[in-house]
């Protein structure tokens, strides 16, 4: 009976000499864990959305902006009725062997026109630049757009954000 008392006075003293050890490891650990931890907060979120504007703005000036890569014939760009033609898209049809269309009639209300008799389908034309929802798509949605605007405008892109919404003005009165 002897021996446990002094098998409890060993583990008792080991335990005292090895839980400050332990302790002081785990603080050392803690502290480097912490260095190397990534930024909390909103800070990396914002950073991520202000880098994306750049990646997922399009542009009527740039082949990859016209190329569809979900169609599998060559690009068509559509302008409005009686629409001249500017320099930019000759350009644009030049460079990307881009095929120019001008839509039958001016639209004047919505359904006027059954957009499913439009062979081949292709992108309406754009004045400006704008910044489409995701990576895989080169149009401009209203919906999307108008979120898209607020974030522009919080992150102080302005001139981005206008040119979007003369683009919903020239789509009305085109």
């Amino acid at each position: 009976m002897m021996l446990l008392p002094r098998v409890n006075m060993i583990n008792r003293k080991f335990s005292l000499l090895v839980l400050p050890l332990l302790l002081l490891l785990a603080s050392w650990h803690g502290a480097i864990a912490q260095e190397q931890k990534p930024a909390t907060g909103l800070a990396p979120i914002r950073q991520y959305i202000a880098t994306g504007w750049d990646t997922l703005t399009r542009s009527m000036t740039d082949c990859a902006s016209v190329v569809d890569p979900k169609m599998k014939v060559h690009p068509v760009l559509y302008l409005p009725a009686g629409f001249l033609v500017p320099p930019a898209v000759e350009k644009l049809h030049a460079d990307c062997n881009v095929e120019i269309q001008h839509l039958p009639k001016p639209i004047k209300q919505l359904g006027e026109i059954d957009t499913n008799a439009i062979h081949p389908h292709g992108l309406l034309y754009l004045e400006n630049k704008y910044v489409v929802p995701g990576g895989r798509f080169n149009e401009m949605y209203g919906w999307d757009s108008y979120f898209i605007i607020l974030g522009l405008l919080r992150d102080g892109r302005t001139d981005l954000a206008r040119g979007m919404v003369e683009n919903f003005f020239f789509e009305i009165e085109n």
